[in-house]
């Protein structure tokens, strides 16, 4: 038997997880209770681009580009 793992817990019941697809999940706790959860999942381009939005830099071509890049588990430029 198997267990499912919600994932990487960031903290208050917030769970994120790489799908095989590439895909990423976030389940997180809903207001409607003790057990109520929300799930979201992203496809591997909308996440590439929170990640560029969120970034120091913001989301430019190059911050997009290097997430996407990031989160395909390409090398990473030298700096």
């Amino acid at each position: 038997m198997t267990v499912d793992s919600p994932g990487f817990h960031a903290h208050s019941g917030w769970y994120f997880r790489r799908e095989a697809d590439g895909s990423v999940r976030i389940l997180a706790p809903d207001s409607l209770g003790p057990g109520a959860q929300q799930l979201g999942v992203f496809d591997p381009d909308t996440w590439a681009s929170i990640v560029a939005s969120v970034s120091a830099a913001g989301e430019t071509s190059e911050t997009y580009y290097a997430a996407e890049a990031f989160h395909a588990g390409e090398p990473l430029p030298q700096r």
